[in-house]
């Protein structure tokens, strides 16, 4: 029996939202989750995927993002040929393509909204396909995930060159990133909603790391942190997390973060901190090409100072992954997930854990808050 609807609390999700492998493929679960995103109990599985999703190992997910009031959850996954994005509404536990002929990559949800998101259309798939033209060239979507509908805004490129966007936490302005190529470096610019006031802020063309992308906004909307990611052929070299004002300016490198894997930035709730993931073992060259041999770390950094601490690493928690940091509601700890690499054929084992945010000495103490939770594909 799926579990009933639940109550819409301001600012996240109730649940923990988790994509399992089962005998036919990919399922959707989800779990309770208190106000410090510890799960409160077994996942229980609430739909299941169309397109024989997951029946085969190449299928996985690349993220699962609740929106901002809890109402919707986003599963972006590659299957067969295509990128594709799932709607689930956890109102009705109904679980479907959006959009249903597009394959495309979702990017954020909009704050303050009732189901609009960005989202960047690649190609269409088939007749049926919204917005669709003679030409097929789309700019960056506003998508409605109540309505079902999409607009376009015409950010002057071709999606294809889109890498991510975001909107500021007021709905006043979308930063976004593009780069042309391979070698090319890329270029970070802002527009309005309706697409208008397009303003080039400054194009990355020197050293390594000159890929920009993972927006994340802070709270209070001053600042904006990211990651400029290598602009190489080889998919897991290290970022470097930067943060800016909202205008583009004031630009500063804070750390070097993992690269490549979408492990998401967060900010705390005062806007004065990040946590982030770390990969351990930057000379193991191996993990340059494969999440089997990637061994990491969440660490925070104190934006104004630049002072930075490690909290959750595999001598505390005995397992090579550990990610998915989220603030409590005051700032004071981190729970976090940890976990082997997952197992494409048969999922994965992840435990939750606890630490306080700030440093305490070397090792700080975890303390672990969730029993194994097993078969797990992806997690939100």
């Amino acid at each position: 029996m799926p579990s009933p609807a639940p109550k819409l609390i301001s600012g996240r999700s109730q649940y923990l939202y988790f994509v399992l492998k089962q005998a036919g493929g990919f399922v959707l679960a989800r779990t309770h989750g208190d106000g410090n995103h510890q799960p409160t109990e077994t996942p229980q599985v609430v739909a299941n995927f169309d397109n024989a999703f997951g029946e085969i190992s190449t299928d996985r997910v690349i993220s699962l993002q609740p929106s901002p009031d809890g109402r919707y959850l986003a599963i972006d996954g590659t299957h067969g040929d295509g990128e594709l994005l799932w709607i689930f509404d956890t109102l009705n536990l109904s679980l479907r393509r959006e959009p249903a002929s597009v394959s495309g990559t979702f990017l954020h949800w909009l704050p303050n909204t009732l189901g609009l998101f960005l989202y960047r259309a690649i190609f269409p798939l088939g007749p049926g396909a919204p917005l669709i033209s003679a030409d097929w060239d789309p700019g960056l979507w506003i998508g409605n995930a109540l309505l079902d509908t999409f607009s376009n805004i015409d950010i002057h490129l071709p999606s294809i060159f889109l890498i991510d966007a975001i909107v500021s936490p007021d709905g006043s302005q979308i930063v976004y990133s593009t780069s042309r190529g391979l070698g090319l470096g890329s270029d970070l610019w802002t527009i309005d909603p309706r697409g208008h006031h397009q303003t080039h802020l400054m194009h990355l063309a020197n050293g390594a790391q000159r890929v920009a992308g993972m927006f994340t906004w802070s709270p209070d909307g001053q600042s904006i942190a990211y990651e400029r990611l290598n602009d190489s052929p080889t998919p897991f070299l290290p970022a470097g997390l930067w943060v800016m004002d909202r205008r583009g300016g004031n630009q500063r490198f804070l750390a070097q973060a993992d690269g490549g894997h979408g492990f998401t930035l967060h900010w705390s709730p005062d806007s004065s901190k990040i946590a982030f993931v770390a990969r351990n073992n930057l000379s193991t060259s191996t993990a340059d090409q494969s999440v089997q041999s990637l061994q990491s770390t969440v660490k925070v950094v104190e934006v104004n100072s630049g002072r930075i601490w490690p909290i959750a690493s595999p001598v505390q928690t005995g397992a090579q992954i550990n990610t998915s940091p989220a603030w409590s509601a005051n700032g004071q700890h981190i729970t976090f997930a940890a976990y082997n690499p997952l197992n494409p054929e048969l999922g994965g084992t992840v435990h939750y854990w606890c630490v306080q945010a700030y440093p305490t000495g070397i090792h700080p103490y975890v303390v672990r808050v969730s029993p194994a939770m097993t078969h797990v594909i992806a997690l939100g």
